[in-house]
This record gives structure tokens, sequence and C-alpha cells, in this order.
């Protein structure tokens, strides 16, 4: 019965995981479920290696872990596992920045955030432009956009440098979309300089301030 033969693989795998090399596990594991095979078959040729590439270099780290320790797999994972607990505890309402790719943010929540990179090319990234998946990347910038709680800032560039070479950067056609009457406009190319020129000096009196009270 399929789902037999599948309890007796676990439960051999975890009976060996505890005694034999991570090396020798780890290379098991990915053959007997055909991992390689899998990734190739869901993906096209070059996502599918890259993919592969990473499992093989974590497969590798995990390996040359267990040997310089001289720990099994399952004492590995246990300590990754309680690694990652504790870093989630100190994470918890720490007043610091956090870098987050839009896949990742999926579910949380922040007071401000801040999207970069809001450019045609980007987001929608060239590749969803291409093969007609503009949608999925509409449902990420809306994913982005949700996180923010009080404030949300967006910002794309005039120009990027790519292969040595300056090259224009047009804004996303996302931000056309949005509501436009709650936008605010700020940076260089906005149509009323005296505005940007108070906006500016507003902002370094205020550092003035900031720094004349000690930061506070």
């Amino acid at each position: 019965h399929p789902l037999m033969e599948f309890c007796n693989f676990i439960n051999s795998l975890a009976l060996r995981a505890e005694r034999e090399p991570c090396a020798t596990i780890m290379a098991d594991l990915l053959n007997a479920i055909g991992y390689e095979s899998h990734l190739f078959d869901q993906e096209e040729a070059r996502a599918a290696q890259n993919k592969w590439n990473n499992v093989q270099e974590f497969a590798g780290w995990i390996s040359k872990k267990g040997e310089e320790d001289g720990k099994t797999v399952i004492e590995l994972t246990q300590t990754i596992a309680l690694i990652n607990i504790l870093d989630s505890r100190e994470d918890q309402d720490v007043d610091a920045v956090r870098l987050s790719t839009l896949h990742a943010a999926k579910g949380l929540e922040y007071p401000h955030v801040f999207l970069v990179g809001v450019e045609e090319g980007i987001l929608p990234h060239r590749e969803s432009i291409d093969n007609g998946q503009i949608e999925e990347e509409r449902r990420l910038m809306y994913v982005g956009i949700t996180r923010a709680q009080k404030g949300l800032t967006l910002s794309h560039c005039r120009k990027r440098k790519r292969a040595g070479e300056w090259q224009g950067c047009e804004p996303s056609r996302f931000i056309g979309e949005l509501h436009q009457e709650d936008l605010r406009g700020s940076g260089r190319g906005q149509t009323d300089p005296q505005a940007q020129k108070d906006e500016g000096a507003a902002r370094l009196a205020q550092l003035r301030a900031m720094l004349a009270n000690g930061g506070k």
C-alpha cells in the first residue's frame, strides 16, 4: 500500500538520520524523492537549475556542518529550529528597519512601509510583462501596499545603470492605477519647484531641531 510504503520510508530515514553521516542522508533523501526531476518537470530549465543549485548548496552546507560539529541531521535540524524560534522572539516589536521581499511580507504589517523600485521592468517584472502575467504582479503590488498601517512610500528611479550604461526608467503602471488624490509626490522632477523647496527647508529645520535636542 502506498501509504504504508511512505510510512516505512519515513521511519527508516528517521532511524538512519540518528546515526549516519549528514552527507549520506541528504544525498539519499534527495535521490529517493526525485526532487531534481520534479523541479525540471515543473519549471523552465533555467529556473529549475537555479533552484536545484540552491538545494545542493544547502545540502552541502548541512553535510559540512555535520562533519565539522560531529552532529547528525536530527541534531542539526533541532539546532536550526531552536535558532529560528529565538530569532522570531527577538524580532518581535523591535524598533528597526526590516528588509523583505513582497512574497515574504505576506500576512505581515508594519507602521510604515517603503516600496522601492516601483518601475516598469521591476514591478511588474519584465519577464511577467513578456509572459502576460501582469495580474500576479498587480497582486504583489497590492500585497506591498496593504502591509502599511500608517504610512506608505513608493519610490522609483529616473535612471539606472545597466551593463555599464545609464538607462531611463519609467514609473510602474500600477502607480497610475492608484487614486491620484491620495498620492503626494516628492523628489526631482516634480512640477512645483517652490513646494519642493519649501518641503526641503521644512525637513532641514526639523533635522536641526532634532539635533539640537540631542536626537530626541
